[in-house]
């Protein structure tokens, strides 16, 4: 896994934390059920709080896995929000991650561990395939800027990568693919763009 995944796992379990307990330090979530959530095993799970906790940003609670966001948890998280182009101390910048629209995610309060559904569902592999396939044959037609272009190829370097994980994380498809039919939606003069926005709208609506 490269940093940027590392970064990228850790900023979405403290946004995930943030977003159940509405930003509130007092509330306890298990950080096992929230792991699940997301798609990471418990390993991953375990890894991902060891570091949020050395740095501060979560804190222990109870035995079982019982944890909460602390102060500085909630600093980080809503520079990042107030600072969408700005990296903070801990993570890169919000719209290089590409999360930027999990204001839609479901907020959860205590210890009520309500699920959240996960809109991209892994056995439609084949079907990104081809929707990567189509993006990568108009992706040098289509006319973006410079640094949207960019953020186009990373975005589709994102779900490769998810595609050849053994275990894709839901939520990293689904918001790399929302990203890339924000893209799209964009660009103007291509009849195959209304093509690919239809095959994303059937994959995670």
């Amino acid at each position: 896994m490269s940093l940027e995944d590392k970064k990228k796992d850790r900023f979405l379990f403290l946004q995930k934390l943030y977003d159940t307990t509405d930003g509130n330090s007092a509330y306890r979530v298990n950080m096992w059920e929230l792991g699940a959530e997301l798609g990471f095993d418990r390993g991953e799970v375990y890894i991902i709080v060891d570091y949020l906790t050395e740095e501060g940003l979560i804190e222990p609670r109870a035995l079982g896995g019982e944890i909460a966001i602390t102060h500085y948890g909630i600093i980080e998280i809503e520079e990042s929000q107030s600072n969408p182009d700005s990296p903070t101390q801990h993570f890169l910048p919000m719209n290089v991650i590409h999360i930027e629209n999990m204001n839609n995610s479901a907020i959860q309060q205590g210890t009520s561990y309500s699920t959240q559904t996960i809109n991209f569902n892994v056995n439609k592999t084949e079907d990104l395939k081809k929707i990567i396939n189509e993006i990568e044959n108009i992706k040098e037609q289509i006319t973006l800027d410079r640094l949207v272009f960019d953020e186009l190829v990373s975005e589709i370097d994102t779900l490769k990568s998810q595609i050849k994980s053994p275990k894709p994380k839901n939520i990293i498809v689904t918001e790399s693919l929302k990203t890339i039919r924000s893209i799209l939606e964009g660009v103007a003069g291509n009849a195959t763009t209304p093509l690919i926005i239809g095959m994303i709208n059937n994959m995670i609506k």
